[in-house]
C-alpha cells in the first residue's frame, strides 16, 4: 500500500465520521414535533399545571395549555383533555381549531368532580 491509497482511505474515514456526527446529532432535531401542537382554552385555570394525556405532557398555566403531537385524533385528545382538566372552551390542533359541536363533544365527556362531604 503506498502512501496515495493510505491518504484517501483516512480522507473517507474521515468523511463517514462527519457524516455520522451530523446524522447522530443534527437529523434528529430538524425532525422534532413542535413543542407546542395542542393549544386548549379551559373554562376554569387547571388544577395542575402538568399532566400526560394520551401520551404527551400538557402544560398549563392558568386556563391555557399547550402540548406536542400526541397519535391520536384532535377530538379524542380534546376529549381526554376535558376529562383531565375540565370544561374545554376552545381547541387547536396544528392548524386546525375545532368548532363548537366538536367542543360540545368534547366537554360532555368530562369527568364529573362530587363534592366529599
Amino acid at each position: 500500500m503506498n502512501l496515495s491509497q493510505t491518504s484517501s482511505r483516512f480522507g473517507a474515514f474521515l468523511g463517514a465520521v462527519a457524516t455520522s456526527a451530523v446524522l447522530l446529532f443534527a437529523a434528529p432535531q430538524a425532525h422534532a414535533a413542535p413543542a407546542s401542537y395542542y393549544s386548549v382554552e379551559l373554562a376554569q385555570p387547571a388544577a395542575s399545571s402538568k399532566a400526560v394525556v394520551r401520551g404527551v405532557v400538557f402544560q398549563c398555566e392558568g386556563t391555557s395549555c399547550r402540548a406536542p403531537l400526541a397519535s391520536s385524533a384532535p377530538r379524542n385528545v380534546c376529549a381526554s383533555v376535558a376529562k383531565e382538566f375540565g370544561e374545554v372552551t376552545s381547541f387547536k390542533a396544528g392548524d386546525r381549531v375545532l368548532e363548537a359541536s366538536d367542543i360540545a363533544s368534547c366537554n360532555s365527556k368530562k369527568k364529573v368532580i362530587l363534592a366529599k362531604d
